[in-house]
């Protein structure tokens, strides 16, 4: 029997394990599922610090701890993780062939009215189902730390229905975050596709000596950034003067780099062995603080910027045309 308050996440990793604990907060029951113990073991020790740290820095109600971790059952059988779960989000590795493994299973064992959801970065997930699935397949792209940032891209295929649409959007904005619906599907949709662009013009600046990565981060710090909080990337227009964006976009002086060589700076770093926070190496040092203090500074410090950003949203400038 499908029950209207549970929910089953497939894939315990940082991504998987976050989005449990949302869930759990907004009061669902979940399966949470993953191939090993370890993983499950794991995953369980990152949701407890998690909640607690939500909830303590006020970006959750406050609840008890071990009644919201209680919501999350952990299993390593697919078939356990999803019974009566009326909505399933897939959410392992970007590989292709396993994501279709996976959704192949699926289509056995669930009842065709379970909503099923990718939180896929790229892929084309609608492709990997039989046409009888679609009116009930979309994608939800969360962003690390789920538990913190705000966004969710819901994205609508060529057969989600829009009663699905609906429920998705409804979901999770009573799970205290912000969806964003996209009416068709391509791939990276918003945040990824947006990077990707900021991430050739960061490469080329730094990699052609333009500037250092720390004057990068410095001039995005005291301008891009908080800016965007308030006015976004497309009212920020509306604020320059759209006859000045105008003139803008038609200068030549200037032209986009080009997606970086084969061989970068980043590459050069990776064969190195420093991956960044991970490895305490990267752009920066992190040896002094270590992983683990500085993940959580960055935590604190992100729940400030989003609860910031909440206030903005609640009380925006202007108001979207019809």
């Amino acid at each position: 029997m499908i029950r209207s308050d549970r929910i089953a996440v497939l894939g315990a990793g940082i991504m998987g394990s976050g989005i449990a604990a949302v869930y759990a907060l907004g009061g669902y029951e979940v399966g949470l599922y993953s191939r090993t113990e370890k993983t499950l073991e794991k995953a369980m020790k990152s949701i407890r610090e998690a909640i607690a740290l939500v909830t303590e820095e006020g970006l959750y109600p406050m609840q008890d701890l071990e009644t919201v971790v209680g919501r999350i059952q952990c299993t390593t059988n697919e078939k356990e993780a999803v019974q009566d779960a009326f909505y399933v989000v897939e959410t392992i590795s970007e590989v292709k062939e396993v994501k279709e493994a996976l959704f192949n299973t699926l289509d056995k064992i669930l009842p065709r009215e379970v909503i099923i959801s990718s939180n896929t970065s790229y892929m084309n997930i609608f492709e990997m189902m039989p046409a009888y699935r679609q009116e009930n397949l979309a994608i939800v792209h969360w962003v690390a730390p789920p538990y913190i940032l705000p966004l969710v891209e819901v994205v609508k295929g060529p057969g989600t229905s829009e009663q699905t649409m609906k429920a998705l959007m409804q979901l999770h904005e009573a799970c205290g975050k912000a969806p964003v619906r996209m009416e068709k599907y391509i791939s990276g949709f918003i945040l990824n596709r947006l990077q990707s662009a900021m991430n050739r013009e960061v490469m080329g600046l730094i990699q052609n000596g333009y500037c250092t990565p720390e004057m990068m981060d410095r001039a995005v710090r005291t301008s891009l950034m908080p800016r965007g909080l308030l006015l976004g990337v497309v009212q920020r227009m509306d604020f320059n003067g759209l006859d000045n964006v105008s003139n803008g976009l038609k200068n030549k002086s200037f032209k986009p780099f080009d997606a970086p060589p084969e061989k970068n700076i980043i590459t050069d770093m990776v064969e190195k062995g420093e991956l960044g926070i991970k490895t305490g190496t990267g752009f920066m040092d992190y040896t002094d603080e270590g992983m683990e203090k500085a993940v959580l500074k960055r935590d604190k410090e992100l729940i400030q910027s989003v609860k910031l950003a909440r206030e903005f949203l609640e009380h925006p400038i202007g108001k979207a045309r019809k």
